[in-house]
C-alpha cells in the first residue's frame, strides 16, 4: 500500500507546485479522501491486531500522535523560521502571517487580537486545540501556517473516535453509519445547521474513514481471504489494475459524483475501498512498499514549503514543469532524511512500547 500513498502524496505536491507536462496522478481531492480511506482501513487493522487489551486507547492515541507531531513540528519550525527571515529581509511579504497580523492589529481590539493569535499559535501547535469548532476562521494568510494540515486535523479527530468504531459489531456500525448518514448529510448539511467550521469538516469526511473501516471489516475479515480465491495472481492483477487505473484516472470516462454524500466519484471510492484488502495482501510484506509508504507522510508535510521556496525566486516564480520536477526530487530527498533521522527513531520506540504492553 505504500506505493499508493506515495502516489498519492506526489498528487498533491504537483497540483500545488503546478501541473507536470500537463499530467497529474488522478487529482488532489481523490488523493486527500483515499489517505483517509486507507487511514481507515489501517486502523481497524491495528486496533484489532495490535491494542487489544483493555486499557490500550491511551497507547494507541499517544503512538498515533508520535506518528504525526515530529515530522509536523521540524516543519512548522523550519517555516516559522524562514517566515521570519522573509519578514526581516522584506521578500514575498503578501503571504508572511506575520505581516498579516501586523496589519490585522489596529483593525481590532487588543484583547482580541492577542486571543486570535493565541488561537492562531495553538492551532498549529497542537492541530486540534482551538475555538475553530464553533466558529469559521477567516484569517489570513490561512488557517495553518502548512495549509495541508487541515487534514492532520480531520485524521487526529479520528484517531479520537475510531478505538470506539472499531468495536462496535457488525450489525451496530452498519446501523450508526446509516444513522450518521441520515443525520448529517440528509439533515443537518442541507439545512446548513452547521457553519464551515472544523467540527463541520470532520462530519464532512468522516464517510471516507468509513469507508476504510467497513473494507476492514466486510471484507479483510470475511471468508474470502482465508480461500483459494485469493491466489498471487489474483493479488498481482488487483494491484496492477488499480495502479494503472489511478494513473490513467484523469483520461477516463464513466465518473459519477454524488456531491449530497461529498462523493466526487462512486465508482472510483467504491472500487478502491473494494481492493484495499487486496492491495494490502499483495503490498504488506514488500520492504520496498514499506519504504514508499514512509516517504508518502514527509513528502505530504514538506513539499508545499519548497514550493513556495521556489516560488519567492525570479525564475521559478510562476508554474513550469521544470519547477515541479525540482520540487519533486527535492521533496523526495527531504522526506527520505526526514524518514532515516526523525521516523524510524521514534517508530522503533513506538514499536517497543507495543512489545512491551
Amino acid at each position: 500500500m505504500g506505493i499508493l500513498r506515495l502516489l498519492f502524496a506526489l498528487s498533491v505536491l504537483i497540483f500545488h507546485s503546478g501541473l507536470l507536462f500537463n499530467y497529474n496522478i488522478a487529482n488532489p481531492r481523490i488523493a486527500v479522501f483515499s489517505f483517509f480511506i486507507i487511514s481507515g482501513f489501517y486502523m481497524a487493522l491495528v486496533l484489532d491486531k495490535k491494542y487489544k487489551t483493555k486499557n490500550s486507547k491511551f497507547l494507541f492515541w499517544s503512538n498515533r500522535a508520535l506518528r504525526i507531531f515530529p515530522i509536523y513540528w521540524v516543519t512548522l519550525i523550519v517555516l516559522f523560521v524562514l517566515m521570519l527571515l522573509k519578514f526581516y529581509f522584506h521578500i514575498g511579504t503578501a503571504d508572511n502571517a506575520i505581516t498579516h497580523y501586523l496589519t490585522y492589529a489596529p483593525r481590532t481590539s487588543l484583547l482580541g487580537f492577542y486571543f486570535d493569535l493565541l488561537n492562531f499559535v495553538v492551532r498549529n501547535i497542537t492541530l486540534i486545540i482551538n475555538i475553530d469548532y464553533i466558529r469559521i476562521n477567516n484569517s489570513v494568510p490561512g488557517y495553518l501556517l502548512i495549509p495541508q494540515a487541515w487534514t492532520l486535523q480531520v485524521e487526529l479527530l479520528f484517531y479520537l473516535v475510531v478505538p470506539f468504531l472499531v468495536k462496535l459489531s457488525n450489525k451496530l456500525f452498519i446501523y450508526l453509519t446509516f444513522f450518521y448518514l441520515a443525520l448529517f448529510f440528509g439533515f443537518i448539511a442541507p439545512l446548513h445547521l452547521l457553519p464551515p467550521s472544523l467540527t463541520f469538516t470532520f462530519l464532512d469526511n468522516l464517510i471516507f474513514f468509513l469507508f476504510g473501516i467497513a473494507s476492514y471489516k466486510f471484507l479483510y475479515k470475511s471468508k474470502v481471504f482465508n480461500s483459494k480465491f485469493v491466489s498471487s495472481k489474483s493479488l498481482n492483477l488487483f494491484f496492477i489494475s488499480f495502479v494503472l487505473y489511478l494513473l490513467f484516472y484523469n483520461y477516463l470516462p464513466f465518473k459519477i459524483s454524488l456531491t449530497s454524500l461529498n462523493l466526487d466519484d462512486v465508482i472510483y471510492f467504491s472500487a478502491f475501498s473494494f481492493v484495499l484488502p487486496f492491495i494490502f495482501f499483495r503490498t504488506s510484506l514488500s520492504k520496498i512498499d514499506a519504504f514508499f509508504g514512509k516517504l508518502s507522510y514527509p513528502v505530504y508535510i514538506t513539499h508545499l514549503l519548497l514550493v513556495k521556496l521556489l516560488s519567492n525566486t525570479k525564475l521559478f516564480s510562476g508554474a513550469s514543469s521544470l519547477k515541479t520536477i525540482i520540487v519533486i526530487i527535492s521533496t523526495l530527498f527531504i522526506s527520505y532524511l526526514a524518514v532515516r533521522l526523525i521516523d524510524l527513531p521514534i517508530d522503533r520506540y513506538r514499536q517497543s512500547r507495543l512489545k512491551t504492553r
